[in-house]
């Protein structure tokens, strides 16, 4: 870029005016002075201009990666049985076959007599009875029986003989079935399980409970 002849023009315009004042003496201006303020106002001028070109450069905002997931946990224990098994909930009033061939079955219905933890006098003889049903595919002959099943800690009730039925039960049928028991002498809870036999001597069915509280003067 040249810039030395445009830059000489404002000095001279002011060497001009100043001879045109009336009768001044025009006074002496060294070349090297006019030079050296040309040369100091070109600069300015481009410094100037520099200035308002530049732009200051605007940073980019580079996002952040977004993070990956991790792998999914496993749970180690799960509700699913595992291959080739089925999960079957326990139950202890289902009835267990008297053999492979069994039609027995029976289930209970309620409590005739002596509810659950009623209260006995100690020594005292009381008659337990259940209402059950057959709801088997076989009828019950004379030959079946109510029997003691376990329990009675405390107790004399497993010497308890079975006690046999009235009569016969067909399917669908319900009939109540008793047991004649005498109650501890000390104070306490007392409870056992009975259970219906059928004429071969297997028990089946629903187990029958009874559950009785000791307590207050003895029996005579």
């Amino acid at each position: 870029m040249r810039l030395t002849k445009p830059f000489w023009i404002f000095p001279m315009l002011i060497l001009l005016m100043l001879s045109a004042c009336g009768g001044k003496a025009t006074p002496t201006i060294s070349p090297d002075a006019v030079y050296t303020a040309a040369v100091e106002t070109a600069f300015a001028i481009i410094s100037q201009t520099a200035a308002a070109m530049t732009k200051t450069p605007t940073a980019t905002l580079i996002p952040e990666a977004i993070s990956t997931l991790g792998a999914t946990k496993t749970p180690l224990i799960t509700d699913t049985p595992p291959g080739g098994i089925t999960a079957t909930p326990f139950s202890i009033d289902t009835p267990l076959p008297t053999d492979q061939q069994s039609c027995d079955n029976s289930a209970y219905i309620d409590d005739k007599t002596i509810p659950d933890y009623s209260e006995i006098a100690p020594g005292a003889q009381f008659v337990k009875t259940w209402r059950i049903k057959n709801n088997g595919a076989c009828i019950w002959n004379s030959n079946y029986r109510l029997a003691f099943g376990f329990g009675g800690e405390g107790t004399n009730w497993k010497t308890t003989p079975p006690a046999y039925l009235t009569r016969a039960v067909n399917p669908g049928e319900e009939i109540d079935v008793s047991v004649t028991l005498t109650a501890p002498v000390n104070s306490g809870q007392f409870g056992a399980h009975f259970r219906m036999q059928n004429d071969k001597g297997y028990y089946f069915g629903t187990y029958l409970t009874l559950i009785i509280k000791v307590s207050g003067t003895p029996a005579p």
